[in-house]
């Protein structure tokens, strides 16, 4: 069972890799944003994480058998996710860069499309894991009995 501290930190990693994904965006294109600007960016980040954690149902996972390892299972479900989103996100630098080109080169810029998308769902993929290990909640007291 991973340590409390270990699950709240990877449940806050999504969202600062969003925003390190945000930051590449911004200087393939040449975008300066001034510092409120950056201030306004993190603070609906994390509230957008936030309002998301309150509205998403759990949805079960189904369990893993006793030997499998929650990391290498992450590993390969962020991989399945990562390659499309990897491919779609070229096209779309690609169909960009006949309107403004970059200064970066469309493979490097599709790579970290890539990598962003794997590290959220790495990070996503393995809080869902290790919560399921430790088991439900208790059942709550049941009043009058």
């Amino acid at each position: 069972m991973a340590p409390l501290w270990f699950r709240r930190l990877l449940a806050l990693c999504p969202a600062a890799i969003v925003l390190l994904w945000l930051v590449g965006l911004t200087h393939f294109r040449a975008i300066t944003l001034q510092p409120i600007e950056w201030f306004v960016l993190v603070a609906a980040t994390f509230a957008l994480l936030a309002i998301g954690r309150r509205l998403a149902r759990p949805r079960p996972l189904p369990p893993l058998p006793p030997q499998a390892n929650p990391t290498v299972v992450a590993l390969m479900a962020a991989a399945f996710v990562a390659v499309p989103a990897m491919l779609v996100a070229l096209l779309v630098e690609w169909l960009a860069d006949r309107q403004q080109p970059a200064a970066t080169s469309l493979l490097l810029r599709g790579v970290w499309h890539g990598a962003c998308v794997f590290a959220i769902g790495y990070c996503s993929f393995l809080g869902r894991l290790l919560a399921q290990r430790r088991g439900p909640p208790p059942a709550p007291p049941i009043a009058g009995a």
